[in-house]
């Protein structure tokens, strides 16, 4: 069972940083290039766009707003492990925001494949999980993402981001649990994540230590 510290700092970053999307909180980050750039190249805005991300479609602004939250995850085939992590953090985010569907997506094709197998279920892709939100009417929908840094995964995330922001009035993307590391004025979410991560771990001796590897 996670410390309630360090259960509260998981559901902070994975739910409220991409459901700033619709009650905008103050730590949902965003980088701005410098006001001395005048005229920047499609390549530069690109390389801009970090922290939380936001598109609203100027052809649906007149559409009813239908709010959803998309949960990503690169996912697991240990089901006991899926039910005390995925699955719980899942049902924080439900509790967090209960007038909202909450819809969980893999983004490993190879375990959603074998979780079909295995256990009969089916976990949606990603990309399944958006049009079946379109399908049904959705109209605003905030991404977010259950990776602990932005690597590859995180990456897969953001192409759903730019692949499928047209389909939608309103689209934001949500940053990793480990993103801003204290610059360009930005909450340092390592540091923050080690504190509480800390609250974990045994008590040692003087000359003891812990060596935390990823």
């Amino acid at each position: 069972m996670f410390h309630k510290k360090l259960k509260t700092a998981l559901i902070l970053s994975l739910a409220l940083t991409s459901f700033g999307a619709f009650s905008a909180p103050s730590f949902a980050a965003g980088y701005t290039l410098n006001p001395e750039v005048k005229d920047a190249t499609p390549a530069l805005k690109q390389a801009a766009e970090i922290g939380v991300r936001t598109y609203n479609n100027p052809d649906m602004q007149n559409e009813a707003n239908k709010d959803a939250i998309l949960v990503l995850s690169f996912g697991t085939t240990y089901k006991d492990s899926r039910q005390k992590t995925i699955d719980q953090t899942v049902s924080a985010i439900k509790a967090a925001h209960p007038d909202q569907k909450v819809v969980v997506a893999f983004t490993s094709h190879i375990i959603v494949d074998r979780i079909k197998a295995k256990e009969g279920v089916t976990v949606p892709t990603p990309e399944q999980a958006m049009a079946q939100l379109k399908k049904e009417g959705y109209t605003r929908v905030a991404i977010t993402s259950l990776d602990i840094i932005p690597g590859m995964e995180y990456a897969y995330d953001t192409a759903i981001f730019d692949l499928y922001k047209h389909d939608f009035k309103k689209l934001t993307l949500g940053t990793p649990l480990m993103y801003w590391m204290g610059q360009e004025d930005q909450r340092d979410d390592i540091a923050e994540f080690v504190k509480a991560f800390s609250t974990q771990f045994p008590k040692i001796g003087k000359k003891d230590a812990i060596l935390v590897m990823a």
